[in-house]
């Protein structure tokens, strides 16, 4: 996982749960899959003509495309959804009061509908058109000149008249190369709109080995009237481990991840999950859950093929009523993935604020509770989500009591005693690794402070 894009040391996230989507605060920005790679660029073109307020019009290969789909020569239809509505509800607030909003919507008449048609449990339809910022009050004119492509993606059961479909999210901002692709985990449908000409591979889960490196198989996949659709294995739970490239001229493109079309319901995945500390609160089970969860949604495998353990669940003192949760995930080849979060105290309306501590993919060997966990968590006020502190938590196997950290240079920082082989203190300034050690003085050797390993098995 040495290719810049699999690991950020040191980098931790912040999640806001109950969102999807990245959104504007009077301002513009792009709504794309965390992680996922830049897009190809187009050929140079000449300029797109303006707007009707004469500011520039987005370009995109997609803007101009028939309609794709088995319901693409069904016009009404293809007309009725490119009328459906994209507001999602009333305009949010931030804590501070500003209005948060999404892209401006295309009007109707400059909509595309780029796919129309049933797919296999279900009826799809994806939207494109141009962005106006014009249309949006007090944003910098160098902001409302800039040429954007908006995308909404609408879904229902089969043979759903096009008022019956519901979109899946938000506005979302595209690049002009976009190339359109969704899939239903539940179902394992992937959908796939390539340029003409290009060539749809597919890859269905990472490959992790014993030594924790990961590789990806694709298979070229056949291209029906313009679309590749494809059914993917299902798993029982959450399911985005599917990735998939295209080939242009014969030549691998960039590896991109489809949108999902289904979302977690935000119920408390039921899981199969070892806590050797014994059982949490049921905050902190959930806590776990919701790691685990993740984490077996990138691997892609049943969880009957894997063993889970929460090696921890606890409170982090800063955190108040949050709780942290040190998951470890043993696959197949026995190389051992371990996966914190923290989650603060519930924000009402099913929404918190939350963070990802550190994960990474670790080769095989010792039993995942025979090991040493070292991650971060960033404290958050849950006033304005800003960052108020660091702790470091350090998971060891039980009979460890001591705990020594280190810099970057292996200089000597502290030490710290373990109660159940865990350490929870504010994170000293250049700590880099930590040491575990026994009664008696004896080490168990030291390990580097987690980062966060982006995309399993690249």
């Amino acid at each position: 996982m040495d290719d810049g894009r699999a690991t950020r040391p040191r980098s931790r996230r912040r999640l806001a749960i109950g969102g999807i989507c990245v959104v504007l605060v009077i301002a513009a920005g792009s709504c794309l899959e965390a992680g996922a790679p830049a897009p190809d660029p187009l050929p140079s073109a000449e300029s797109p003509p303006p707007g009707p307020r004469g500011e520039p019009v987005a370009s995109s290969w997609l803007l101009d495309e028939p309609t794709r789909g088995s319901l693409a020569s069904d016009r009404p239809f293809v007309e009725g959804v490119r009328e459906l509505p994209w507001s999602s509800g009333p305009t949010e607030l931030t804590p501070d009061g500003q209005e948060l909003r999404g892209p401006p919507e295309p009007p109707p008449e400059r909509r595309t509908v780029v796919f129309a048609g049933d797919v296999p449990g279900g009826r799809w339809a994806v939207v494109v058109g141009p962005v106006d910022y014009g249309s949006v009050p007090g944003l910098p004119s160098e902001v409302a000149a800039q040429p954007d492509v908006a995308a909404m993606v609408f879904t229902g059961p089969r043979g759903a008249a096009p008022e019956e479909l519901r979109s899946t999210g938000g506005v979302n901002l595209v690049p002009a190369d976009w190339r359109p692709a969704l899939v239903d985990p539940t179902t394992g449908t992937l959908l796939v709109v390539p340029r003409p000409g290009d060539e749809v591979e597919v890859s269905e889960r990472p490959e992790i080995a014993a030594d924790g490196s990961g590789t990806r198989d694709y298979r070229k996949v056949e291209i029906t009237d313009g679309v590749a659709l494809v059914r993917l294995p299902t798993t029982g739970q959450s399911n985005w481990s599917a990735t998939f490239r295209l080939l242009r001229q014969g030549r691998p493109q960039s590896e991109l991840f489809p949108w999902p079309v289904t979302m977690p319901d935000g119920a408390v995945p039921d899981l199969s999950i070892g806590f050797p500390r014994g059982e949490p609160s049921p905050t902190g089970r959930a806590v776990a859950a919701r790691t685990a969860e993740q984490v077996l949604a990138e691997v892609g495998l049943p969880s009957e093929d894997l063993q889970v353990a929460a090696q921890w669940v606890g409170s982090v003192p800063e955190w108040g009523a949050g709780e942290v949760a040190v998951v470890t995930v043993t696959l197949p080849s026995g190389a051992v993935v371990v996966s914190a979060q923290v989650h603060g105290p519930d924000q009402g309306e099913g929404s918190s604020i939350s963070g990802i501590c550190g994960r990474a993919v670790l080769p095989a060997g010792p039993p995942a509770s025979r090991r040493l966990y070292a991650l971060t968590c960033d404290v958050f006020d849950v006033q304005d989500g800003e960052t108020r502190g660091t702790s470091l938590v350090v998971v060891a196997p039980r009979d460890v009591t001591l705990v020594r950290t280190y810099s970057g240079n292996r200089v000597f920082l502290g030490e710290h005693t373990a109660v159940d082989g865990v350490v929870v203190v504010p994170l000293a300034r250049n700590t880099d690794s930590v040491e575990a050690v026994l009664p008696g003085g004896i080490s168990l050797g030291r390990v580097d402070v987690l980062g966060y390993a982006e995309v399993l098995g690249d």
